[in-house]
């Protein structure tokens, strides 16, 4: 009987002190452990990056040894759509951990972001939301030889030709059908353009086609007969219903078309697009153009005449036909030699 007592005795101090007696964990690991949140360091809140790919930093959680984290990236507040995480990441040894974004973000974009730490199966709050947003215009994590044009337009003048059109606070407006800012421009096989724009609306301002973008050579000619013209036109719905954002690609007199479905513009937003031609590595004996909004690709062809004009034009709007967006609002212009 006595000996019986001392076992019961044994067991009840077992059931008190589980951690000692009914587990090989330790106390850093086991659910006991109360682990902190991470502490937001890099960006600040509400800081504007110039990568596609930021690195994050928060300041290390405690409470436990061995930790690993998770960092979320959302396109809303409320983190109900992740779009790119990073998990089981080691913490840093220097009172931070950090993690680069991946896959690329878009370009213009607001992204909120948050990181908790865990050991095992014991996992700490995550920590405040923060938030940054993508450097529109030129945040692309695609190389470049060189950049030959940077026009930001807000500063009230172009280094461009300006033909009409008004300068705002927010860059300049095309103010009817004949507005232009022209940029003469090195010819080259592999370039972009990449620009700004705003007060974009679903319905053009007249039922009719307008050009939010226009290249040519006028070494060859009238615009309509150039072989060289390319152009990124805003159709209208209420005469056009096929494409209402078309691409034409006229290559050395080879023509290629595709468009993109409707879309809901928002005029008090501001979209970044991007037009690139030339060579790409996925892409054999043929060359391509293609045509990103936001960071993603939204247009592309293939095409095999070479595209390299004798004396190359980059314009805003379409003078040429009349063909100029009223009321776009246009910043941030560069074009450059892009590095297939």
């Amino acid at each position: 009987m006595k000996h019986r007592l001392v076992f019961a005795g044994t067991l009840i101090l077992c059931l008190t002190f589980y951690g000692a007696c009914g587990s090989d964990e330790s106390s850093s690991s086991s659910p006991s452990a109360t682990i902190t949140a991470p502490t937001p360091q890099s960006p600040a809140v509400g800081a504007t990056v110039s990568s596609t790919s930021p690195t994050l930093t928060v300041g290390n959680a405690s409470g436990a040894s061995g930790l690993r984290y998770r960092f979320a990236v959302a396109s809303d507040a409320s983190f109900s759509n992740i779009i790119a995480s990073g998990d089981d990441l080691p913490e840093g040894g220097t009172g931070s951990t950090s993690w680069q974004v991946t896959p690329d973000l878009a370009i213009g974009q607001t992204y909120y972001w948050r990181a908790r730490a865990s050991v095992g199966s014991n996992q700490g709050p995550y920590s405040s939301a923060s938030s940054f947003e993508v450097q529109g215009g030129f945040a692309s994590s695609t190389p470049v030889d060189s950049v030959l044009v940077f026009d930001p337009l807000t500063n009230g003048v172009s280094i461009g030709e300006v033909g009409g059109g008004e300068f705002k606070e927010e860059g300049w407006m095309a103010t009817d059908a004949l507005s232009y800012i022209r940029y003469d421009i090195p010819t080259t096989s592999n370039g972009f353009v990449e620009f700004q724009v705003s007060n974009l609306m679903i319905l053009n301002p007249h039922d009719d086609k307008r050009n939010l973008l226009i290249m040519w050579d006028p070494t060859r000619g009238d615009y309509t007969t150039n072989p060289f013209r390319v152009h990124i036109a805003k159709l209208d719905s209420r005469i056009v219903n096929r494409w209402p954002l078309r691409l034409r690609f006229i290559s050395n007199g080879q023509e290629t078309n595709t468009g993109f479905n409707q879309y809901i513009w928002d005029p008090s937003r501001t979209y970044t697009f991007r037009l690139e031609w030339g060579a790409f590595p996925a892409i054999v004996s043929s060359q391509r153009v293609r045509v990103l909004l936001d960071g993603a690709e939204i247009m592309t062809r293939n095409y095999d005449a070479l595209y390299r004009p004798e004396q190359h034009v980059v314009e805003l709007g379409m003078a040429p036909r009349a063909e100029s967006l009223e009321q776009a609002t246009y910043s941030n212009v560069t074009i450059g030699v892009r590095n297939p």
